[in-house]
């Protein structure tokens, strides 16, 4: 398939002019589940403050990161690339999840809010950085839901009381991924990060410029258990993808996904499309690869569903509780058969897919 079908798309004129973009909007959605977005509103200058923030915080010693210890209850804080390791089977990832609240915030599953709690050794001026491209990007997020509603048919304000930036209950979250770089790891047989699909409503990603590797797998699948056509299923089901393209940086653009929640809300219309990272061909970069997403959720305990009903309510509380659970590998069982398909049969069946699309 090739990598053209991920259209960019002007949201800047959603209000003025919204047919285009409206239509640009569902076909990505519905045909490949992601798409790039220009006209957003957030600078260069901005988005390179927020990778400055984010490398700060990991240039931090392991002993203060593990201050703020990744809870699965809020989904917020520092993963180790050994604890990570429990999740992608390898050691070349390290991850910070920070919410409105940074790593405090809403104590999900035993509903109380904790308060704030940010890394003390950054200061204001860190949680202000932090907080200012979290409110950003929650506004983008907005808008992009108002034009996937309105390529539904659906009111355009359908999550907008639901997801206020600095609602208690909001549980969208930014995180920000360090791969090591391929002179500090032993040679990977598999991903960096292994196909998955996102358990969010939508996720918005800044990438770096050449900082090459994410790939998507857009068409069918095979070998794939009937629970695959379900979404909210756990990683560790990982289909073995027949084909994987590329979705390198554009310079301007955030790259948009269709996750699990959205993909629920348009009774399956909308694709929430399985994506990894690539370990780096001779050819790639070898250094760090830095990336920073945004996670976005309407409030924990609203619930939605589709018009047609073909799955039942859901809210952001299970969507982070039964999906999400797989993410801190819950369900991954002992013996890591979950790994061998993911790491595995995929990798010597599509690997050798590795060009860059034309930008």
């Amino acid at each position: 398939m090739p990598a053209c079908l991920v259209p960019t798309i002007d949201i800047s004129v959603l209000r003025t002019s919204p047919k285009r973009p409206v239509a640009q909007l569902r076909q990505g959605a519905a045909e490949t589940g992601f798409f790039y977005v220009e006209g957003h509103g957030i600078s260069t200058a901005e988005t390179e403050r927020a990778f400055s923030v984010g490398r700060e915080f990991c240039d931090l010693p392991d002993k203060a990161k593990a201050r703020y210890n990744f809870v699965p209850d809020r989904y917020l804080g520092w993963r180790s690339t050994e604890d990570m390791c429990s999740v992608t089977g390898n050691r070349c990832i390290q991850r910070a999840g920070f919410g409105r609240y940074g790593v405090g915030g809403y104590d999900s599953r035993n509903q109380v809010f904790l308060g704030q709690r940010w890394p003390e050794e950054l200061g204001t001026r860190w949680r202000d950085a932090c907080l200012d491209i979290q409110q950003q990007m929650h506004a983008v997020a907005k808008k992009v839901l108002k034009g996937l509603a309105l390529a539904l048919n659906r009111e355009n304000d359908f999550f907008d009381q639901h997801m206020e930036f600095d609602s208690e209950q909001n549980p969208s979250f930014m995180a920000w991924n360090w791969y090591t770089g391929t002179a500090d790891i032993a040679p990977q047989t598999g991903p960096r990060l292994h196909g998955h699909a996102d358990h969010s409503l939508i996720t918005l990603l800044f990438q770096q410029p050449g900082e090459v590797g994410l790939e998507i797998a857009p068409g069918k699948a095979v070998d794939v258990n009937p629970e695959l056509d379900k979404p909210g299923n756990p990683w560790n089901t990982m289909p073995v993808a027949q084909e994987w393209i590329p979705v390198d940086p554009k310079p301007g653009c955030i790259l948009v996904n269709i996750g699990d929640g959205l993909a629920w809300w348009s009774d399956g219309v909308f694709k929430s499309t399985y994506h990894r990272v690539r370990s780096p061909t001779p050819d790639d970069p070898q250094g760090p690869r830095v990336s920073m997403p945004y996670f976005v959720f309407p409030d924990l305990n609203f619930e939605f569903q589709g018009p047609a009903k073909r799955y039942p309510p859901m809210t952001a509380f299970k969507l982070l509780s039964e999906t999400g659970n797989a993410y801190e590998a819950r369900k991954n069982d002992a013996q890591g058969a979950w790994k061998k398909q993911a790491y595995t049969t995929a990798n010597r069946s599509t690997l050798q897919h590795t060009e860059s699309p034309s930008e």
